[in-house]
């Protein structure tokens, strides 16, 4: 995308959404699921860190996380916006766990995050609910049905999303979350009837 485009897309979201940006104007960088390698390096504190396990999965390199975390510890909430619209994958990978929710919505919006990226950060487990509520509710990222498995699949996502969700997986992964001991029991049920209903004769395509 060219340059000129980006600079509008950032424009647009920002216009859009300058109460929220004002509202959060003086927040601290705060890390959701932050490791304690990721405070000692940058800082930051952790925001509404889920369980332990969750840590900082999907980011592969140590070297550019702590680069990349510093220099973003020190970003005011307008500069984050910024940078998670027209950043790197590095930067959107750290950015969408930002305890500031207009700063992870903005993320979602940039015109340069990946088909692949949004499935990645569907299945993650240390970002806020709010970004999983926002990839659900985005239709362009529910037409991919990986999206729509990761979601259902991740212990994060609220439950009446995956319940609505749960309806439109294949056999096959209707099973294997009906096995999946992250998510929530009444979920796994759901998932087991669903699986035992389709797998019946005439009980529906899989």
């Amino acid at each position: 995308m060219p340059e000129q485009d980006e600079q509008d897309a950032v424009q647009k979201f920002e216009t859009e959404n300058a109460a929220a940006i004002a509202a959060d104007a003086g927040k601290a960088f705060e890390l959701t699921g932050a490791t304690i390698e990721e405070v000692a390096v940058s800082g930051v504190a952790p925001a509404a860190a889920p369980a332990p396990a969750a840590a900082a999965e999907a980011i592969p390199e140590a070297k550019e996380r702590i680069s990349a975390l510093q220099k973003i510890a020190k970003l005011t909430v307008g500069e984050r916006v910024k940078l998670a619209m027209i950043g790197s994958k590095e930067d959107r990978y750290i950015l969408i766990r930002d305890g500031s929710r207009i700063v992870s919505s903005a993320v979602l919006a940039s015109p340069k995050i990946s088909d692949q990226e949004i499935e990645t950060i569907a299945a993650m487990k240390n970002v806020q609910e709010s970004v999983l509520r926002d990839i659900a509710r985005n239709r362009k990222f529910m037409k991919s049905y990986t999206v729509l498995k990761a979601l259902v699949n991740n212990p994060r996502c609220p439950l009446d999303i995956s319940l609505t969700l749960v309806k439109s997986l294949l056999t096959p992964d209707l099973k294997g979350l009906s096995m999946n001991k992250g998510v929530p029991e009444t979920l796994k049920k759901i998932a087991l009837r669903s699986f035992k209903e389709k797998s019946s004769p005439g009980g529906g395509k899989g």
